[in-house]
């Protein structure tokens, strides 16, 4: 079984719309809220954005062949300004990428090493395309809901509203 590039194409592209309107939330965060402790796996709202951040760069390096060896994080984005730049030059090459997607690719496996323990491991890229989609989703979530629990309105980011707002044009 493999995935189709245009459904492929359409989950990379709700990632980044999502994405935008997460960003856009985030934009009106106070910067002690940003880097307030909230008790989570990557600490604060900053810290789980980074952790996304550099978690889609790390795939998308290996999706074009070229993989990084350590995986960006809070330290390459030590505030919001550093995570604008880095998610928008990603997102850039996330662009990129998603354009030229073909079935073909998509059934190639892809086989990467993991960080920091070098175990190998080979899937098809679909399947590892899909993970970073899910991925980038689940930690979303947490953002929305730490913003949420902070007072800051928060934008709706199911897959269902995009689908709905592109079908309105």
């Amino acid at each position: 079984m493999s995935a189709k590039a245009a459904t492929l194409r359409d989950l990379l592209l709700y990632m980044l719309w999502a994405d935008r309107l997460t960003l856009a939330a985030v934009r009106r965060v106070k910067p002690e809220d940003l880097t307030r402790d909230a008790g989570v796996s990557f600490g604060s709202v900053l810290g789980t954005l980074s952790h996304t951040l550099g978690s889609q760069r790390l795939w998308l390096s290996r999706f074009l062949g070229n993989p990084l060896t350590t995986r960006p994080g809070p330290d390459d984005y030590p505030d919001l300004q550093a995570w604008i730049a880095g998610w928008e030059e990603s997102a850039s090459h996330i662009e990129a990428f998603l354009a030229g997607l073909s079935d073909e690719q998509l059934a190639a496996p892809l086989t990467w090493a993991s960080i920091p323990d070098g175990t190998v491991y080979t899937l098809p890229l679909w399947q590892a395309v899909i993970h970073l989609v899910n991925h980038t989703t689940y930690h979303r979530g947490q953002v929305v809901s730490l913003l949420r629990q902070m007072g800051y309105p928060v934008p709706q980011t199911d897959l269902i509203v995009f689908f709905n707002e592109r079908a309105a044009g």
